[in-house]
């Protein structure tokens, strides 16, 4: 509903341009400013209605799934709240990602380094996230792909994801 509203505001505008070209220099250049300002709002309100459907069909929206890594890797997370935003079921998991964390952020890769750019469904009650990671030692992110779950009733980082992150701290 909210992109038929957004084109038909475009749609308005643009028909506001053509009036005004009948008018004086001046109340072209006002027409052209209202154009303009109410292009961006549509195109602004279009944008946040994509995002907002593409959120209801992943169920995971980027901004969660930002907030649930980088508690994760977050070294003062406590550890009885790791279980709120990663898959515990393997005991190993929250060791690992506790480990992972304090090595990490001593490395210099502080929570802040990881920027989930795109989330996207992946099954059921799977997402995968795509995250760039900035890193202290290089001139560009690097991008890596995450999964997600929905377990216990809500969405976590996964126990691969947590094996996967490990894995990247022994490779260098």
């Amino acid at each position: 509903m909210k992109i038929r509203k957004s084109v038909a505001a475009i749609a308005l505008a643009g028909s506001a341009l053509f009036v005004a070209t009948a008018c004086s220099s001046e109340d072209v250049d006002e027409a052209t400013s209202k154009v303009s300002t109410a292009v961006e709002s549509a195109a602004s309100e279009v944008s946040t209605a994509a995002g907002d459907a593409i959120d209801e069909v992943t169920g995971l929206s980027d901004s969660k799934a930002q907030d649930i890594l980088r508690k994760a890797v977050d070294p003062a997370t406590p550890a009885d709240e790791l279980d709120s935003v990663v898959d515990t079921s393997d005991p190993a998991t929250k060791a690992a990602l506790i480990a992972f964390a304090k090595g990490s952020s001593a490395a210099g890769y502080t929570p802040e380094v990881y920027t989930v750019k795109d989330v996207s469904k992946d099954g059921d009650n799977k997402a995968v996230a795509t995250v760039a990671v900035a890193s202290p030692h290089a001139p560009a992110p690097v991008d890596i792909k995450l999964t997600y779950v929905d377990a216990d009733g809500g969405w976590k980082l996964s126990g691969d994801a947590v094996t996967q992150l490990a894995g990247m701290a022994t490779d260098h």
